[in-house]
């Protein structure tokens, strides 16, 4: 007997742009340029923005890390003057940000 599925694979994420990957990428941010302060970006953030404009604001990660199961993504941001790593949990699906750590 041989079954069948109807279900489609699962799309492979799309690679994120990151520092390191992208440099010529890398424009300046309003992070970068310090024109920005750590409050205004955690109501920016909480206000569940798109990706790309995550990316304009904060600029590229410094690491993104992809779930198991490929529902969500983390982009590390590291904070020179924080000394300190902040995430923002973007959704796979609608590239919409789901959560956040930013101190």
């Amino acid at each position: 007997m041989i079954l069948t599925s109807c279900s489609k694979p699962p799309i492979p994420v799309p690679e994120t742009p990151t520092k390191i990957s992208h440099p010529t990428l890398n424009i300046s941010s309003p992070l970068a340029e310090g024109v920005i302060n750590q409050y205004d970006i955690w109501q920016f953030l909480k206000q569940k923005p798109l990706e790309d404009e995550v990316f304009d604001l904060l600029g590229l990660p410094d690491s993104v890390w992809i779930s198991d199961n490929d529902k969500y993504k983390i982009l590390y941001y590291y904070v020179e003057f924080l000394d300190d790593y902040n995430s923002v949990e973007i959704n796979v699906n609608t590239l919409k940000v789901n959560g956040f750590e930013w101190d």
